[in-house]
């Protein structure tokens, strides 16, 4: 990892030669001759020091003397150890909420480093990191555990689609319905009403939703008023799923078709073809979309120009789901399997077993994979090894249909009418983690 700090480049090892090279001083330090040598340095560069140490190691660094104790303690020394960590993502509780993580920033938006000096100026920065370090680690723990669950019944008939943040929950069933759920107490606070037929798909963001339906229409939903504000026609069938950013709407149908729509006139721009079975699943990201289809194959475009870049071969059988975030592509099927693909080169880097029967849905992150199948199961996955590291089998009685997770959340959809929340977190504190 390279880091830009004012006029200097802080080069950070790998984590396997950085572990190694900690570990190497922790046995010369215990073993060598007694010369405390961070107790010589000025306090702020011993801390800075103490900045590139790993969380195990630095609980070891504690145990050495009173003088380390004190210095392993550093606020700043925690923050670092929170901040390297993959997908430790975390809301700082400045006027409006930042998010801040470990990830490289893109070029169009704000350094990680500018971030940080952006947070050591709020009046509201002193967390207290090592706490959020201890909290963020048990949770990563109990993901290897059965969580907790709770039902949520209100639909009258299967629910097909969700989406949730820290605040709400949002669903939509085959009774036609959309419903806003309170992430808190769990508790129905609104149903929308405009559909004809089952919400099959659904995203939102701030401002807006996108659903789309087996009446072959989407809808706009204004997120403030929720009330609509558009409806769009266009596809022949059913519209299976929807995604949306600044620029473009896409939905894909059992029409066969995928179409652009631009997001602001609410109008079509073109429609991509070249799949011969119905698209049950798009992902867009950054002016590429993914598809999905009934005919086995996974597909990416570019939307400006509606070209097919590249063909994903490789399941046995149609496909029912489809994630990409710029660099994986992660695709479910009724061969059981779930594929994850490099999408530059359209190589296949693991093929997931353990599913019994169709794939229908998935959600991932670069640490893990959340599917659900007709298997009535949710599974997780480690992202690395390929290894099922959850099976949760007891949740529905009939198909899943969708699930998303958070840091401490997997929320379930089935065709048995329930939406089943499964909570790891327990008595800990996820208010700042996402």
């Amino acid at each position: 990892m390279v880091t830009v700090v004012g006029q200097r480049v802080v080069i950070y090892p790998s984590h396997t030669l950085r572990a190694h090279f900690e570990n190497q001083l922790y046995a010369l330090l215990l073993g060598g001759p007694r010369i405390d040598i961070l107790s010589r340095l000025p306090y702020e560069i011993a801390v800075y020091v103490l900045r590139f140490v790993d969380m195990s190691n630095l609980c070891k660094i504690a145990l050495i003397s009173r003088a380390w104790n004190q210095l392993s303690n550093d606020n700043e020394v925690w923050r670092s150890v929170y901040l390297y960590q993959q997908q430790w993502k975390i809301k700082i509780p400045t006027r409006k909420s930042t998010l801040i993580n470990s990830s490289k920033s893109n070029s169009t938006s704000k350094s990680l480093v500018d971030q940080l000096q952006d947070l050591s100026l709020s009046t509201h920065s002193q967390l207290n990191w090592k706490q959020l370090c201890h909290d963020r680690k048990a949770l990563e723990s109990r993901w290897r555990s059965i969580p907790t669950k709770t039902k949520l019944i209100g639909h009258e008939d299967s629910v097909y689609c969700i989406q949730f943040d820290s605040t709400k929950i949002v669903t939509g069933s085959r009774d036609q319905t959309i419903k806003f759920w309170d992430a808190h107490t769990l508790q129905c606070t609104d149903t929308l009403h405009g559909h004809s037929q089952s919400v099959l798909c659904l995203q939102y963001n701030e401002h807006r939703m996108i659903s789309g339906s087996s009446d072959n229409t989407i809808i706009i939903w204004d997120m403030e008023t929720r009330q609509p504000l558009s409806r769009l026609h266009g596809h022949a069938a059913g519209v299976l799923d929807v995604c949306f950013d600044d620029q473009y709407i896409i939905s894909c149908s059992k029409d066969t078709s995928i179409k652009v729509w631009d997001v602001n006139k609410m109008v079509l721009i073109r429609t991509m073809t070249g799949h011969r079975g119905p698209v049950n699943a798009v992902q867009l990201h950054e002016g590429q979309v993914v598809s999905a289809s009934g005919d086995g194959l996974v597909k990416l475009w570019n939307v400006a120009t509606g070209v097919c870049i590249r063909d994903f071969v490789g399941h046995e059988r149609g496909l029912a789901c489809v994630q990409f975030d710029g660099v994986t592509i992660v695709s479910g099927s009724n061969d059981n399997t779930i594929r994850i693909w490099e999408a530059a080169t359209g190589r296949c880097i693991r093929t997931l077993t353990g599913h019994e029967k169709l794939v229908r849905t998935l959600h991932f992150d670069q640490n893990r994979i959340v599917s659900g199948s007709y298997d009535y199961t949710v599974k997780v996955w480690d992202v690395e090894t390929g290894e099922c590291t959850l099976d949760l089998n007891d949740g529905h009685v009939s198909w899943v249909f969708d699930v998303q997770f958070s840091s401490s959340r997997i929320i379930s959809t089935s065709q048995d009418k329930n939406i089943v929340v499964w909570d790891f977190a327990g008595d800990i504190d996820t208010s700042l983690f996402v």
